[in-house]
């Protein structure tokens, strides 16, 4: 039922043989580790007002700058907040990527075809879907311990380096013995 509905499609509920209510589901618990819902909850609407329900966004197409796998896709928002009649609820607002051909395109809410009778509840200038650039993982390269300057033997340290383990530093060098 839910896989079919999802969250905004109207169900009806049997209550008696003769009567069905027309609600919405609102949450399904599941178990943990045996499949199928232990618990459902639904919201029983009035056909006549308006109500407030999140419609997911769903992107279709591609990018040709993301085929070409010069840019990544950026969707900072996957569902809108929508006001409308029960009866009036779209299953999803679908995005196609195809026009976003170049690199900082972007579809904001008010490109999107809403239907009539379905108010967002969302800025107009909203930012939907957007072409970035490609990130690349920077990699810095660590010099090992190893390969630290070190000063040779019986050669000071440089001033401000420390002297290597088991040296005392340039100024503070034992004083030779006189025989």
């Amino acid at each position: 039922m839910f896989v079919k509905s999802g969250r905004t499609h109207l169900v009806d509920l049997v209550v008696d043989k003769d009567r069905a209510e027309k609600v919405l589901v609102r949450e399904i618990q599941t178990h943990p580790r045996r499949l199928g819902p232990i618990h459902v909850d639904f919201y029983a609407v009035s056909l006549e007002e308006k109500i407030t329900v999140e419609v997911p966004v769903h992107l279709t197409g591609e990018s040709a700058a993301v085929k070409r796998g010069d840019a990544d896709i950026l969707q900072p928002i996957h569902s809108l907040r929508v006001e409308c009649l029960p009866t009036d609820i779209p299953e999803s607002f679908e995005v196609d990527l195809t026009p976003l051909e170049d690199i900082e395109a972007e579809l904001r809410v008010s490109d999107l075809n809403v239907p009539k009778g379905v108010t967002v509840l969302l800025e107009t200038d909203e930012l939907v879907v957007k072409i970035v650039h490609k990130r690349e993982l920077k990699v810095e390269e660590e010099v090992p311990a190893a390969e630290a300057v070190v000063p040779a033997e019986g050669e000071a340290a440089a001033e401000g380096e420390a002297a290597a383990e088991g040296e005392a530093p340039a100024a503070e060098e034992a004083p030779e013995k006189k025989k």
